[in-house]
């Protein structure tokens, strides 16, 4: 083969090799697109829907939801809220506007590490919940709003909403806070109690019906 079929060939592999890389970036282009748009969907249907069926769409053990025009969702469990960012072709345009962040994730703040709720209702302007931790420093207005630990809403529905939630994530904070410390020494040791029958059980020092009753008495059955 001469030099110059040689170039020849080898010209004819990259090319092939650019269709293909071409192709192959057309192909993952649209399957981010595809997907930007089907999370713009989703968050559409939840913040229509109604707190019940919204609640219906999310995992399991959640007790109350709220979900802005900017993709954010904030999830109440009966011990911890979630705050997860979705990407969507509004959050890009969003971002790329404003100079926002356009990362995706979750933040969980369980409500024995929270110290207060931050909460303005929406007027002219967007309304926030803020859930205030030790470890997140001072409150600023750019945090209440844009914050991880923040999200931003605006509306009538979603201030309907979320005055129940705050009202819902303060009586949790409250109720841990007063929680009595001997109540959850008293736990632990029944468990330890329990721990320690069993393996009393386990060695043939007591029977299983000396067992039973010792559980039934621990555990108040």
């Amino acid at each position: 083969m001469s030099i110059f079929d040689k170039a020849k060939e080898a010209a004819e592999k990259a090319k092939e090799a650019t269709k293909t890389y071409a192709s192959k970036a057309k192909e993952a282009t649209k399957n981010y697109t595809d997907n930007l748009k089907q999370q713009e969907a989703k968050n559409n249907e939840m913040a229509a829907a109604s707190m019940e069926d919204r609640i219906k769409m999310r995992p399991e053990g959640v007790k109350y939801c709220l979900v802005n025009s900017l993709g954010k969702i904030l999830d109440v469990y009966e011990n911890k809220v979630v705050f997860t960012s979705t990407q969507s072709t509004s959050t890009i345009v969003t971002g790329l506007v404003f100079g926002t962040s356009m990362t995706q994730g979750e933040k969980t703040i369980y409500f024995k590490d929270a110290i207060g709720v931050q909460y303005k209702p929406s007027s002219i302007a967007d309304g926030y919940i803020q859930i205030e931790t030790a470890a997140g420093g001072v409150s600023t207005s750019n945090s209440q709003y844009s914050g991880e630990n923040a999200i931003q809403f605006s509306g009538k529905k979603s201030n309907e909403e979320a005055e129940i939630i705050v009202a819902y994530i303060r009586k949790q904070i409250e109720e841990i806070k007063n929680a009595p410390v001997g109540g959850i020494v008293q736990q632990v040791s029944a468990a330890e109690e329990l721990k320690n029958f069993k393996e009393l059980l386990d060695m043939g020092v007591i029977t299983q019906e000396e067992f039973d009753a010792k559980k039934n008495k621990l555990l108040g059955l």
